[in-house]
């Protein structure tokens, strides 16, 4: 499914794009009315490619879902485990899996197709340079860039004696949540609740601007492709001033220090998202789910998500996790990928391949310096 040119701006085809393929969607995924009575509410992202030539919108992927792994759980995931379940993560993901499995059809055919966002330059893959991407979102990203839009209260300013604020007290340029949330241009960890167990994901907000300075590409595309690719577009309803200049903190003052930022155009849509919170009675959804558009001429994968694996896979520590619970966007299901693709023994270790990128690695170290001063707070080792 896909737009042509139209006389609605940008942002509203986009937005109506995602909400007609949300709509499609079974149960699973959407939020749910609990046994207790308690509504669901969720969060929609999709990834889209637009052809700057001829105006053509094409879903890649699209995701639902909002919560994050607490960090205790990583030392059984072997790749298994999704660290981060917030919607935008989960389509950025998905979108690096619909390049692999596209590089890895063109390697068993020898060609690609013309519905394939990539192709074969000078005998090097290459995401089409026809190609603009732009990523819908049904609310504003977590982290530093909606911070503006909380609620006024003074009683929210902490001091810097307030540990409670910090995910490590030595480090004070990373936050957890929404904690101190008038403190702006800092580094925050997914939102929870204070009695939670921690999770060192960083806010999405943060990981956007990463991908701005680093590309769309994982570790894995990274090295497959020999061009990267940004996001051109962020469509987000109702974009209010408070927002605007949240992301112009967030992505523009805090990242000043690179030269040519590739800079993120924030676009308005008008329609709302049915499956967004609407009052404080409401809960976050258990499920979330993921669908990819891999093949125009097959129907798209799809999988629900619960606790970063399967729905129905997850059992709980200190058992092994289940053979086979891993996701599609999974960190062990894209290493199979990129093994098959390069060619690579299956005794390879991803956490190995990663650290000898030295180029994206010293790159990588950049960022977060520019973003916390005082350090990094790293997720565990995930080693598959």
């Amino acid at each position: 499914m896909s737009s042509m040119l139209s006389s609605k701006p940008l942002g509203d085809r986009i937005s109506d794009l995602a909400l007609e393929h949300y709509s499609k969607l079974q149960i699973g995924g959407k939020p749910a009315l609990r046994s207790n009575g308690v509504q669901e509410w969720t969060v929609l992202a999709c990834i889209f490619a637009i052809n700057e030539t001829n105006d053509h919108i094409k879903l890649i992927s699209l995701a639902t879902g909002v919560k994050a792994t607490p960090d205790k759980e990583l030392p059984r995931s072997r790749g298994k485990i999704l660290h981060d379940c917030h919607a935008e993560i989960l389509a950025i993901r998905g979108f690096n899996t619909v390049l692999l499995q596209q590089a890895g059809q063109i390697k068993a055919s020898g060609k690609s197709s013309d519905s394939d966002i990539i192709c074969i330059c000078q005998g090097r893959l290459r995401v089409k340079e026809t190609l603009s991407f732009a990523l819908y979102v049904s609310r504003a990203p977590c982290g530093d860039a909606s911070m503006d839009l909380l609620e006024d209260d003074d009683s929210a300013v902490w001091n810097d004696s307030d540990l409670g604020q910090y995910v490590d007290p030595n480090i004070k340029t990373v936050l957890r949540g929404r904690s101190n949330y008038k403190k702006k241009g800092f580094v925050r960890t997914k939102p929870g609740r204070k009695d939670s167990n921690v999770t060192f994901s960083k806010s999405c907000t943060d990981k956007l601007c990463c991908r701005q300075i680093m590309s769309l590409f994982n570790a894995l595309n990274w090295d497959l492709f020999d061009k990267p690719v940004f996001l051109k577009y962020i469509v987000v309803p109702h974009v209010s001033t408070a927002l605007e200049n949240g992301f112009m903190r967030a992505s523009s003052t805090r990242m000043k220090c690179f030269e040519n930022v590739r800079p993120l155009k924030l676009l308005s849509c008008s329609e709302g998202f049915p499956g967004d919170k609407k009052n404080d009675s409401q809960e976050p959804a258990l499920m979330g789910l993921i669908q990819l558009h891999v093949c125009s001429t097959l129907p798209p994968l799809q999988q629900c998500i619960v606790n970063g694996v399967k729905n129905g896979s997850f059992v709980k520590a200190p058992k092994p996790l289940r053979k086979n619970c891993e996701t599609l966007v999974s960190r062990a299901h894209q290493w199979r990928l990129f093994r098959d693709i390069r060619g690579l023994e299956d005794t390879a270790s991803y956490c190995d391949y990663k650290n000898h990128q030295f180029d994206r690695n010293a790159l990588k170290l950049r960022v977060r310096q520019a973003l916390s001063k005082d350090g990094w707070v790293c997720t565990g080792r995930d080693d598959c």
